[in-house]
């Protein structure tokens, strides 16, 4: 019997962009160009700055591959870390309930890098980021939420099959090297939920997009692995995961488009997913009953079984911390009166009355909400207490971003342009959008010069 990685890099390699669904391309080309967009305004942070002074330590190679947000080219392999790196730094990339996790800052990336060092063309770009996405959901399918309930940051641990994938498909590697390569990404899953609230946690974003082309390149100069390291015993699942029978799961990949049937959340607020609904209820209450600090006595935010498990950071003392805080996100909405991406800064942070009115704050999770299991949607329930002794109930089920609740075309091109315009003007910025937006005609060139300074 053949193992569930060959069988996936069989559909893989017969599947044509001709064969994908119009509407699975038009979400695709949202994910790529969300992710170019987060990822540009990502480079100045510290994160992405340290990652470069690594590569400089380690000698980084030159190549075709545009380092985004510098006048810097590399080789696919470092772009890709740094890129991906940089695109995770805000927590502002979009996100998927079929991994609780973000696809498109680990499997994007990787498509744009490996496209520029290997002079692909859009059509084959487009085609590699949405079989890697789909091929990653499809292990997702059947190892979640299992494997996210053990502690597990979906988003490297799934991801790596995904960045595997579009290396393989843009090599182009055999059948045979292509099952070996997602075999060795079994071995390279990884990365703990504990490091949350830190600068690793973009990391493992760039450590994905790095290790998925070193799958590939080293399968495709004759590394060999097992077409059954998901299902076997120690294997990948049952490692990570539960056990699963190979011949009772079922293998929907290029026939079930998680593209569409769970689709992309994109991000309004650069800070984790689980703050979302909040401080969409509370900013609009907040524009409707503006309130001080002094008016409130307490709040409290029920939220489901992952918040805490996400939202780890109670009591931030900088910007990275802060992303992971919901008492942050909800001081910030009501001092600051915005949540974007200069909201999250060191002195921002420690101003002394954002201190004080996170400790007014209790998040726990509320008993109504931990029926629902394991979810990754973060409804909320919160009783605001005032110190005139009224209190105020809000709730809210799912953010805006969402499919069911999508942002409107002129507010994600304009979350865009907010991302890359202050860094490259707005004639590149509406350049690369063009070809971003129009990614299956795109010509070699186009491709080679996205995120081009020269």
């Amino acid at each position: 019997m053949e193992g569930l990685l060959r069988v996936l890099a069989k559909k893989a390699l017969a599947t044509e962009l001709s064969d994908i669904p119009t509407d699975v391309i038009e979400i695709a080309k949202l994910g790529i160009t969300d992710f170019f967009g987060v990822a540009y305004a990502g480079t100045d942070m510290p994160v992405a700055q340290n990652v470069r002074a690594y590569l400089d330590t380690i000698g980084m190679r030159q190549g075709p591959a545009v380092l985004l947000g510098r006048h810097e080219r590399a080789d696919m392999i470092a772009a890709s870390l740094f890129n991906a790196t940089a695109g995770h730094a805000l927590d502002f990339d979009d996100v998927s309930w079929a991994t609780i996790g973000h696809p498109s800052v680990v499997v994007a990336p990787c498509a744009i890098a490996c496209g520029q060092a290997l002079q692909a063309d859009g059509a084959a770009v487009l085609r590699a980021y949405i079989l890697g996405v789909e091929l990653m959901h499809q292990i997702a399918r059947w190892t979640m939420p299992q494997l996210s309930e053990r502690g597990w940051h979906t988003t490297p641990a799934n991801g790596v099959f995904g960045t595997a994938t579009v290396a393989a498909l843009l090599l182009g590697l055999n059948e045979e090297q292509f099952t070996n390569a997602l075999a060795i990404a079994a071995t390279r899953a990884f990365g703990v939920r504990a490091n949350f609230g830190s600068q690793t946690k973009a990391l493992h974003a760039g450590l994905c997009a790095q290790s998925g082309i070193e799958c590939a390149l080293l399968a495709q100069h004759g590394i060999t692995g097992r077409d059954n390291a998901i299902e076997a015993l120690d294997g990948y699942a049952q490692c990570l995961a539960d056990p699963i029978d190979a011949e009772n799961v079922k293998v929907d990949f290029c026939e079930f488009w998680d593209l569409r049937e769970t689709g992309l959340v994109i991000k309004q607020y650069p800070c984790c997913s689980g703050t979302h609904p909040t401080l969409d209820v509370w900013d609009d209450f907040l524009n409707e009953h503006p309130l001080s600090a002094d008016d409130i006595d307490s709040i409290y935010s029920g939220v489901s079984l992952l918040g805490p498990r996400e939202l780890s950071c109670h009591h931030p003392i900088n910007c990275v911390q802060a992303k992971f805080s919901l008492e942050y996100a909800i001081a910030a909405r009501l001092i600051h009166g915005e949540v974007g991406i200069t909201t999250f800064t060191d002195e921002k942070v420690l101003d002394p009355r954002i201190q004080a009115f996170m400790k007014k704050v209790d998040m726990r999770i509320d008993p109504e909400l931990e029926k629902l299991g394991f979810i990754g949607t973060a409804p909320i329930r919160m009783r605001i207490t005032l110190t005139n002794g009224e209190t105020i109930a809000l709730s809210n089920d799912l953010a805006m971003g969402n499919p069911e609740k999508p942002l409107t075309p002129a507010k994600f091109e304009k979350k865009f342009m907010n991302c890359v315009v202050p860094g490259a003007g707005t004639e590149k910025a509406q350049a690369w959008w063009t070809t971003l937006q129009t990614l299956e005609t795109a010509c070699v060139e186009a491709i080679a010069s996205l995120g081009a300074h020269s």
